[in-house]
């Protein structure tokens, strides 16, 4: 059982952790892969004036979440004690480093470090932290149930809902205009873990609902839902902060929203909760299947402009792969 410690490291009672820890570790980056130099003069010269604007709020939005929020993962072994699942944490944990040196990095060398920092006293800013740092508020007093509702949030909030709308911005840019490709693909980088991390959280939720119903409730199911509700007003909000009124085919905040929701409902049915209250605008929602394409699909490369990101490295064979 998920809460019950176990000292030794066999038998593996989780033995699917390996496969997200072999799935980071096959992706694995540093921040020192990219220089952003071409980056920072396309931005100069290739974007107007309301792109730029739309570009440096994105980016600071992603580097708020990133630098200040992820500390969830690495503290995992301590409530679920077993091996593997602290292993996993650990996994995790350290792609959040990765992702926190990154975007503090990209906003140094594009000289955004100011407006990060400006950006934090906007009320929008100030709102999504409060709502993204709910799962730390103390709900209930059984420790179990607590720890359930504070996964469920930072899954379904913090992983693999709240960077996304800004991923999809930047790249749009990127496959629309043929700028900014350092950035671009350090975000492709991102949000490819961003959604191994999600998946790791809803196959927990999964596992402890298998393990533990009792647990989950009507109360706290109608809590979460909703939460989730709140948490889209306070994206809504965000994302018409940061796209104000520039819209391009494909992109607009519209657009944003409607695809935000439909990741929000895909991870909520997947945990069994009820959707039911996220209504989709399907034909905004069917101009975003570039970006499901960008993210689980195979992914053409200019070798001369960017190293694949696909979590396909090199594996070892032996004799018997050959026949």
């Amino acid at each position: 059982m998920l809460f019950e410690e176990q000292i030794s490291r066999k038998p593996d009672l989780y033995p699917w952790t390996k496969e997200f820890i072999d799935t980071i570790w096959a992706g694995f980056w540093t921040p020192d892969e990219f220089n952003f130099r071409s980056d920072y003069s396309q931005f100069k010269t290739d974007l107007t004036r309301q792109e730029q604007e739309v570009v440096v709020r994105a980016l600071s939005a992603i580097g708020q979440i990133e630098v200040a929020v992820k500390t969830f993962w690495a503290d995992l072994g301590k409530t679920l004690p077993h091996p593997s699942i602290n292993d996993l944490g650990y996994a995790m944990a350290n792609s959040e480093v990765i992702h926190n040196m990154a975007y503090e990095k990209l906003l140094d060398v594009l000289n955004m470090t100011h407006v990060f920092e400006e950006n934090l006293n906007e009320p929008v800013i100030r709102g999504r932290i409060d709502y993204l740092k709910k799962y730390n508020e103390k709900v209930y007093a059984d420790q179990r149930k607590q720890f359930i509702y504070a996964i469920t949030l930072f899954t379904l909030f913090v992983e693999n809902v709240s960077l996304f709308s800004q991923f999809y911005i930047i790249l749009h840019l990127n496959r629309n205009k043929a700028v900014l490709k350092d950035v671009s693909q350090q975000v492709q980088y991102t949000m490819n873990e961003e959604s191994v991390h999600s998946k790791v959280g809803i196959r927990l939720i999964q596992e402890l609902r298998a393990e533990y119903p009792e647990l989950f409730d009507a109360g706290m199911r109608a809590r979460i839902e909703h939460e989730c509700l709140e948490s889209l007003k306070a994206e809504d909000g965000v994302i018409d902060w940061i796209m104000g009124d520039y819209a391009v085919e494909g992109l607009d905040a519209d657009i944003l929203k409607a695809f935000i929701r439909k990741r929000m409902k895909e991870s909520i049915d997947q945990i069994g909760l009820d959707s039911s209250a996220i209504h989709i605008d399907q034909a905004r929602v069917d101009q975003t299947f570039w970006f499901d394409e960008t993210l689980l699909g195979y992914k053409m490369t200019d070798f001369f402009q960017k190293t694949p990101v696909e979590y396909s490295k090199g594996q070892g064979v032996d004799a018997e792969d050959l026949f």
